[in-house]
């Protein structure tokens, strides 16, 4: 039976070579969160429909939240992705190069016909950063289990 076999952790990967691979992953894996972000987004926008926040910091940062349910699915599977694929001895900073780009790249555009009140701001900045903060929990979590793993196995 054959499966799967994660990058040995305990080489030192090190080169143009090693960077411009793990750069290669990162860049596919993010294509591939924005695809599934797309896809995700109809059917978790459901959710948020005929939904009333209140106006207060609490309510900013839950329709923040909400309205960044699937770019924030996408990126946490982006993050576990990079951690387990990269050939690195800390992958989550390679996951940090996939949550950067979901900040840059996000696909959010507000316009406003007024200036944005402190409360719009501030949903707009979760709903932007949210994704990031997982992609990169997701990573640090699942290098963590991945490195107890590995050095168990070696005992």
């Amino acid at each position: 039976m054959s499966t799967l076999q994660n990058p040995p952790i305990d080489s030192s990967p090190q080169g143009p070579m090693f960077m411009i691979r793990n750069a290669l992953i990162c860049l596919g894996v993010f294509w591939l969160s924005l695809w599934m972000a797309r896809s995700l987004a109809w059917p978790l926008g459901k959710l948020n429909d005929n939904v009333i926040y209140d106006t207060n910091v609490v309510g900013a940062i839950a329709m923040g939240v909400m309205s960044s349910l699937s770019r924030t699915l996408a990126a946490a599977l982006a993050g576990v992705v990079v951690a387990l694929v990269v050939a690195s001895r800390r992958p989550q900073l390679w996951a940090l190069f996939v949550a950067v780009l979901s900040v840059v790249d996000a696909p959010v555009r507000h316009h406003w016909g007024s200036p944005a009140a402190s409360w719009d701001l501030q949903w707009q900045c979760v709903d932007l950063l949210f994704p990031a903060v997982i992609c990169m929990a997701t990573a640090a979590i699942t290098a963590h289990f991945r490195a107890k793993h590995s050095t168990s196995t070696l005992q």
